[in-house]
């Protein structure tokens, strides 16, 4: 369908009543209802202009991760994406979006290469797969991440799971993070927090502070 800006939207539906919505300009998740909730969150200065990636749901960070040799994030969130396959399972869908090298992303990154983003959407969940294949002569190496935006009570959310886990404090000095370990079982935002966990372990539990635990 059409999206903001006109922009081609994909809008999935669950037969138990969960609704996403996604992009295909930056392969961007912006909606994710369980069952009439928003979980997602979109920044009300988000930008639908096809050149300006959105601000916002679940936006793609390939093949780099901040700021480095090209544009920050890298050019995935600011590509155009096509739909490659599309099914249901026991009423729930999944859409299958394609990434291929282009002369806009080869003016940054000359590699060849194919990525396959697999959305799964479920009754209380939402499965993401990624899958980068090299398709060039030459070896590359890459980061990846989504860079997902929930939607949360800065003051009432909190996150678990992440005790014990080495931390880079980048606040109060962003280019010389202070190292520490995590102590707190659960972790709250009193004010401004830039702290990266690493080895963080592959379930984390965001209570968004408004009656959710994701």
């Amino acid at each position: 369908v059409e999206g903001n800006g006109g922009l081609p939207k994909v809008s999935l539906s669950s037969v138990h009543g969960s609704e996403a919505e996604i992009y295909l300009f930056g392969g961007c998740i912006t909606s994710w209802k369980v069952p009439n909730r928003d979980l997602l969150f979109v920044r009300p200065d988000a930008v639908f202009n096809g050149k300006k990636p959105i601000s916002g749901g679940v936006p793609h960070c390939f093949p780099q991760f901040g700021p480095g040799p090209i544009q920050q994030h890298g050019f995935a969130r600011n590509s155009n994406w096509s739909i490659t396959d599309s099914e249901s399972i026991d009423g729930d869908p999944i859409v299958t979006l394609e990434l291929k090298d282009s002369p806009y992303s080869r003016s940054m990154w000359d590699f060849s290469f194919n990525a396959l983003y697999k959305i799964t959407l479920g009754s209380s969940s939402l499965s993401t797969v990624l899958t980068i294949t090299n398709s060039d002569t030459k070896p590359f190496s890459f980061s990846t991440a989504l860079h997902t935006y929930f939607r949360a009570s800065v003051t009432g959310a909190t996150v678990k799971g992440l005790k014990g886990c080495k931390t880079l404090n980048k606040d109060p000095d962003p280019t010389n993070p202070l190292e520490g370990v995590e102590e707190r079982e659960v972790i709250t935002f009193p004010g401004f927090v830039d702290c990266v966990y690493l080895d963080a372990p592959q379930e984390l539990q965001l209570d968004n502070g408004l009656g959710d635990i994701v």
